[in-house]
């Protein structure tokens, strides 16, 4: 997509791949970048308010948005991403839980009139109950489609 194309309240579900993580990635992930106990540690986050491993925020920020990245919808007009902003870890994730992802198209601003400009995606994760577990929004800048 271009800018052009997107549009604020835009939303694109059902073509994002829901997605799951093994106990081993989040550990391997964890001792690597974020080596808390509740990441790397299967009896300290057993005794944690967590019951059990728990995913790094970073780590899930990541692998949900390479869901959305994998879609290859802004592959053509993206140049590079920009900013990101607001985000929240609203509930823990967890290994073996099926994730659905959600992302919202919340603004749009020219930068350069018929060249570029900024689109922000609001990024959220669901768990199997459908509640949200974390969200953020990233800006990314993007070409006009200038054929």
């Amino acid at each position: 997509m271009y800018f052009e194309d997107y549009k604020v309240g835009m939303i694109f579900d059902e073509e994002i791949e829901p997605i799951s993580f093994t106990e081993e990635e989040i550990i391997e992930y964890g001792k690597k970048y974020d080596p808390r106990p509740i990441h790397i540690d299967k009896e300290a986050a057993a005794k944690s308010r967590f019951g059990r491993i728990i995913a790094p925020g970073s780590f899930a920020n990541m692998a949900f948005w390479g869901q959305w990245v994998k879609t290859g919808i802004d592959m053509d007009g993206l140049v590079a991403g920009a900013w990101l902003d607001g985000g929240q870890w609203i509930k823990p994730v967890y290994a073996d839980t099926l994730y659905d992802i959600k992302v919202e198209i919340t603004e749009k601003k020219v930068r350069r009139e018929g060249i570029d400009g900024f689109v922000t995606y609001k990024l959220t994760a669901y768990d199997p109950d459908q509640e949200p577990v974390l969200h953020y929004e990233a800006s990314g800048l993007v070409n006009y489609n200038n054929k």
